[in-house]
């Protein structure tokens, strides 16, 4: 057997593959084309070998294919740039190496362009919790502004807690991309189990990802006398959330980005904002680590620390973290909710509104209500008008920009009957599960219940006010991306987006034609990478996955994790995008991969939930608990294995 080996894939330029071309005999016949080759693409790591195995026949073992990618990734390191390779395999079976030469015309955007770890490596990542706050793919600016702020943010609660000190933070230590897409490197976050005391690992896998997963033991780095000081200090940063959040509130309503109308003057000012940012994410990070500590302590009592948690145990939990007064995502749903209703009021206005185009029901609004309505529409923007699906990619229109998705859900609200969502019996219920506890359980649990209760709530309002940062910052770089235009740096505004705010500080420095160019290569190829799949958890570095997920059935029943208790039996509604949710109706069951501030209006008319990503405290448990809607999170291949319109049993408790 003979052939050729690309250590990077020649036609489509992605780097994260090894090509493998093969024919029997000798490689003059691959080369002259009397052959037809077989193809292998190898994902670096070898994990898909055995799978282009068993697709493309067995001219190669995977041995043979193993030790030929492995070659071609040792002379790439050693030459320093992608190799394209021949070689032949002797009547011994031995690997005979002919020639090497550069692979050349490979495209400088791709896939792995600006990944943050690259090569290989043994640690663990995670699409949990990141995977909801920002599900798919995210643009270059993106990631450098917003999620190099919500990593300090959660370097800054490291340094709180003990855990890794903020001294030694390089960037990006906590969440990183890959494929332009983000994950947690969950072996990062074993930082606390290994330096901060009573801290442990399934723990913190269970408030990342909402269950313990398995990935490789963390020793200690610090001595017991010093992890105990660590706790101290962590117990102490929890205890002043509250001005955390009086802070973020307070930066939150008063912040503003400078503008001077100078495109030197103005990156500096984009430069101090981030700072600013990452600020405002300190505070909603701690703020957010206090429920999650407080949850995970819940579960702690309930099981004794003695095995991990049972459907029963979600279920007592959530019960406890039931009809929480001041949730603000539940409040925007209040607050449509409100607004429908009143609308609903006005019966000739309500069916000329709900009848209009978008375009037409949004100028009634404005112009043509009664005073009463245009107040309340105004009032919500100036309240909830930051918030969108996808919220914290700057590319995503906000409701205050793009109010049209708002006034498409308001008015499906208008036109479904108003819903009540009683909390009926839930005291009772808590005094039964509580009575119900061993002496000593009851006691911990009620000593710090409220306090957990309270931190859902800030957890909410502080993701929020730090969102509302964010859109100003928003703002300041569409305003920047005009003046871009303005001085001939940039062709459209759009393109600063598909820059990080680095190379917007290289643009103005060089003035180059070069990062156009980039800009638009990498707008190219978003479609591409946003329609890779991965695996939840990803030992090594995350790969796309080659095939479907196979789902877990286990006695006819798709099973997660129980966050709102009730049992409902409906129709189910799969929900991709905006334009499938404008499509459910009252009753029925939403299933989506995730959920954000952007679904959460249609709470109001579904009776259940069903999302594949989240966790017991993730936004649309929080949500659904406030309105009383059954709802099981973590339910891989839901969306797969659930068909539209077909009527299932949703058991919340369970």
């Amino acid at each position: 057997v003979a052939g050729v080996v690309f250590s990077a894939d020649p036609v489509t330029g992605r780097r994260d593959q090894v090509v493998i071309n093969a024919v029997e005999g000798h490689g003059d016949d691959l080369v002259s084309g009397v052959k037809d080759a077989v193809h292998y693409k190898i994902y670096r790591s070898g994990s898909n070998i055995q799978t282009q195995v068993k697709k493309r026949g067995d001219l190669l073992s995977p041995t043979q294919i193993k030790e030929i990618v492995e070659a071609s990734k040792k002379a790439e390191s050693h030459l320093g740039y992608p190799v394209d390779m021949e070689w032949a395999i002797d009547p011994q079976g031995q690997v005979q190496w002919l020639q090497v030469r550069p692979v050349t015309a490979l495209p400088s955007i791709h896939f792995n362009e600006l990944d943050t770890v690259k090569g290989t490596s043994g640690d663990t990542w995670t699409l949990g919790n990141i995977g909801e706050m920002m599900p798919g793919v995210v643009t270059p600016l993106t990631y450098s502004v917003s999620f190099h702020a919500v990593d300090y943010g959660m370097a800054i609660w490291a340094e709180a807690s003990g855990a890794f000190p903020l001294k030694k933070y390089e960037g990006f230590r906590y969440i990183q991309m890959f494929y332009n897409r983000l994950f947690i490197n969950m072996t990062s976050m074993m930082d606390y189990p290994a330096n901060v005391w009573m801290n442990k690992a399934e723990n913190v896998q269970f408030a990342v990802t909402g269950k313990v997963i398995d990935m490789p033991f963390v020793p200690f780095q610090s001595n017991l006398l010093l992890r105990i000081m660590h706790f101290i200090k962590q117990m102490i940063s929890l205890s002043w959330t509250k001005k955390n959040v009086t802070r973020l509130l307070f930066l939150a309503k008063n912040y503003k980005v400078s503008g001077h109308g100078d495109i030197k003057k103005d990156y500096q000012s984009l430069e101090d904002a981030r700072k600013v940012l990452n600020e405002a994410f300190g505070h909603h990070i701690i703020a957010s680590s206090q429920s999650g500590t407080l949850y995970a302590a819940i579960m702690g009592i309930l099981t004794s620390n003695k095995r991990l948690p049972t459907s029963e145990d979600h279920h007592i939990a959530t019960l406890l973290l039931t009809d929480i007064p001041d949730i603000e995502s539940a409040d925007a749903v209040k607050s449509l909710e409100s607004f429908a209703s009143r609308i609903r009021m006005e019966k000739r206005f309500a069916g000329i509104f709900t009848a209009a185009t978008p375009v037409e029901a949004l100028r009634l609004l404005l112009r043509d209500s009664p005073p009463e309505i245009s107040r309340t529409y105004k009032a919500f923007i100036e309240r909830h008008g930051h918030r969108c699906i996808r919220e914290a990619e700057l590319h995503e229109k906000p409701w205050e920009d793009d109010p049209f998705q708002l006034v498409r859900m308001l008015q499906t609200l208008v036109r479904s009957e108003a819903k009540e969502h009683p909390h009926a019996g839930r005291q009772k219920k808590v005094h039964e599960i509580l009575s119900g506890l061993k002496p000593f359980q009851r006691l911990i649990i009620k000593s710090f219940l409220q306090t957990a209760r309270i931190s859902v709530a800030r957890r909410e309002i502080t993701k929020s006010a730090s969102i509302k940062v964010l859109h100003k910052i928003r703002k300041a770089y569409q305003q920047y991306a005009e003046l871009l235009v303005k001085e001939g740096l940039l062709d459209d505004p759009d393109q600063v987006f598909w820059l990080t705010h680095e190379e917007i500080g290289q643009l103005i420095a060089d003035r180059s034609d070069t990062w156009r160019v980039k800009a638009d290569k990498r707008r190219e190829l978003h479609p591409m990478t946003a329609a890779l799949q991965f695996n939840e958890v990803c030992q090594g570095i995350p790969e796309p996955l080659e095939d479907e997920q196979e789902i877990e059935i286990r006695d006819g029943q798709l099973k997660g994790i129980p966050v709102s208790s009730g049992v409902v039996q409906a129709r189910v509604r799969i929900v991709n995008t905006l334009e499938d949710a404008a499509l459910l109706m009252p009753g029925e069951i939403m299933v989506a991969s995730f959920t954000d501030i952007g679904w959460t209006p249609y709470f109001s008319i579904v009776s259940g939930l069903i999302t594949e990503i989240g966790s017991p405290l993730s936004h649309g448990a929080v949500v659904a608990r406030e309105y009383g809607i059954p709802a099981v999170v973590g339910a891989k291949g839901a969306r797969q294995f659930l068909k539209d319109a077909g009527v299932v049993s949703l058991d919340g408790n369970r």
